[in-house]
């Protein structure tokens, strides 16, 4: 596969190329409108890395009979607003994988539109929430035969907060669509600021949808024993911690994606103070 890197600091259209791996370096200022064009037939990689202060207003539009691994890294220490725009067209699936990972105060508002039959879409979010995160990601299924996965898995640290909201929603007439919906939080405070909200809007029979959502603290009994093996307790809730985040790699087809991703994890981790 053929790597391009394209360094992006203004208003932008991309098209991206057939059996490519493509890393945009994305440095928000002020606010920035970026689209990237998925040509028909094609597949490849993205790697996205996101720095920077302002707003970004990101339009993906993916054509028909094409299949994309993605990664999307929001490296921004400060704050940082990214509004998402997808269109997925006919047989075409987008494996998505959304890396939330700094101590920036950050906003996101995702859609993905499901236009087409054959139309899919897998999310899988890894937050590391060190500051504030408020994050919507909604799945709209305008047709039938369409499916979307959205999985979202969070630590949230001592004193942070984090709001976030999960929508599948299937037009009428769109039979046979499937949305389905995890959400996972692991909060480090015992009075923790956090609210999840899964949400089915379904204007159709004959469809699959559902919604899971879970909050807790970690748990004792594993903190327990792997003290137990001689882990110092700030080495055990870093492990469980990494146990947690580090299956977002799973959504990536390339293998170096998913090596600086799984580093990138154990980087931040390490870092972050989770007692």
């Amino acid at each position: 596969m053929r790597e391009v890197m394209i360094d992006v600091t203004s208003h932008n259209s991309i098209t991206l190329a057939h059996n490519t791996l493509t890393t945009l370096n994305v440095t928000v200022s002020d606010t920035m409108n970026l689209t990237l064009l998925v040509p028909m037939q094609t597949k490849g990689s993205v790697l996205l890395n996101l720095d920077g202060n302002g707003e970004l207003n990101l339009r993906v539009e993916v054509d028909r009979d094409s299949t994309w691994s993605m990664l999307f890294n929001n490296d921004s220490k400060e704050s940082i607003k990214v509004i998402e725009n997808w269109g997925i067209k006919q047989n075409s699936s987008v494996s998505l994988a959304i890396g939330e990972l700094t101590a920036g105060n950050h906003e996101k508002a995702a859609t993905y539109h499901l236009l087409e039959e054959g139309a899919s879409i897998f999310v899988r979010g890894a937050s590391l929430i060190q500051s504030t995160l408020k994050a919507t990601h909604t799945a709209i299924h305008h047709k039938g035969k369409t499916s979307a996965q959205l999985d979202n898995y969070s630590i949230v640290l001592k004193g942070c907060e984090y709001l976030l909201e999960v929508v599948g929603k299937i037009e009428k007439a769109a039979k046979g669509a499937k949305t389905h919906q995890i959400s996972r939080v692991m909060n480090f405070d015992e009075k923790p600021k956090t609210t999840v909200n899964p949400k089915l809007i379904i204007d159709e029979n004959e469809v699959e949808a559902s919604h899971a959502a879970s909050m807790g603290q970690p748990d004792i009994n594993q903190v327990y024993y792997l003290q137990s093996r001689g882990m110092s307790r700030s080495e055990s809730l870093k492990l469980i911690t990494l146990g947690y985040l580090l299956p977002i790699i799973d959504v990536i087809d390339d293998e170096s994606i998913k090596e600086r991703l799984s580093e990138e994890i154990l980087k931040k981790v390490s870092e972050s103070c989770l007692m």
